[in-house]
């Protein structure tokens, strides 16, 4: 049981700090829209089609070109993100100690206790920023709940296939492990590891940001809390509970399995209760125009 719990707090640690990350990002940084217009149904299915490949690429590539490609993506989104935050050579410097921190502790922790919990310490920082950027990229660029809950409900049918049925989730798990940029937000106590996947937190992440710009505070606040419970401590508590799922060895869980029907049956449940807000706006601008819910006390 406690190592459940430990389990269960690492994971609602970084989801929440994920979230809360993004919607400090949204409330003080606009980011410049893009010029090719708006988030559309279209590209759900791209974004999907791009998940759903991503892993093959990454279990088929060598070591030295996944390196480059992570070290390449994730500094792309955090130039980004944070260009209207710092000034150009500032943004620069601190991207590359960001990445020169972990990548460094990845190659020296070795067996040490101390060296990795550092590791994932500084390795959760960057998926931490480099979420909250891109999440923000989306949904300031104009995804709607209404993308995100399908997005969701599709992950829902994919965690399961590709942990169980075709198991790369789990051999992608087992390729990143002590790896630099691991795609993840985790920590380490004593010999047990536990991290939740960057995509699993964008999902959560654009979840609460399109409830919050379409639906209001409430509402983000409701979907934050469904992350905490049906994204964080479900999914750990569950199969400790169905004997031969929480082996000693690890064990990939998929949490969009639990978390995309739910996604999907709030916003439904947010839909009927008013429409959503029909374009991106800041914030303090958008509060008169929000629907019923968002003044609901």
């Amino acid at each position: 049981m406690s190592l459940v719990i430990y389990q269960a707090a690492v994971v609602c640690a970084g989801a929440v700090l994920a979230v809360l990350a993004a919607l400090v990002f949204f409330q003080n940084i606009q980011l410049q829209r893009p010029a090719i217009g708006t988030f559309n149904g279209r590209d759900v299915i791209v974004l999907f089609v791009f998940i759903v490949t991503l892993p093959i690429l990454y279990l088929t590539v060598p070591h030295a070109v996944l390196t480059g490609f992570l070290i390449l993506t994730f500094t792309s989104a955090l130039a980004i993100g944070y260009r209207p935050v710092l000034p150009r050579a500032a943004l620069w410097l601190a991207i590359a100690a960001l990445l020169g921190a972990d990548m460094a502790l990845a190659a020296v922790m070795g067996s040490s206790v101390g060296l990795w919990q550092a590791y994932w310490i500084v390795n959760s920082a960057v998926m931490m920023f480099g979420v909250a950027a891109v999440s923000n990229l989306y949904i300031q660029g104009g995804m709607r709940l209404s993308h995100v809950a399908w997005f969701a409900l599709g992950l829902a049918v994919y965690d399961p296939l590709f942990s169980f049925v075709f198991p790369i989730t789990d051999q992608l798990a087992g390729r990143f492990v002590g790896f630099a940029l691991d795609p993840s937000m985790g920590f380490r106590f004593g010999s047990h590891v536990q991290n939740i996947g960057v995509g699993d937190l964008l999902v959560f992440t654009l979840f609460v940001l399109a409830a919050y710009r379409g639906y209001g505070r409430r509402a983000a606040a409701i979907s934050a809390a469904a992350v905490v419970v049906i994204g964080g401590i479900v999914p750990i508590t569950l199969p400790s509970l169905v004997s031969g799922l929480n082996t000693e060895g690890g064990f990939v869980i998929p949490v969009q399995t639990f978390f995309g029907p739910a996604a999907f049956l709030l916003y439904l449940w947010f839909r009927r209760r008013g429409a959503e807000a029909p374009r991106w706006q800041r914030p303090a601008q958008a509060v008169p125009s929000r629907p019923r819910l968002a003044r609901a006390t």
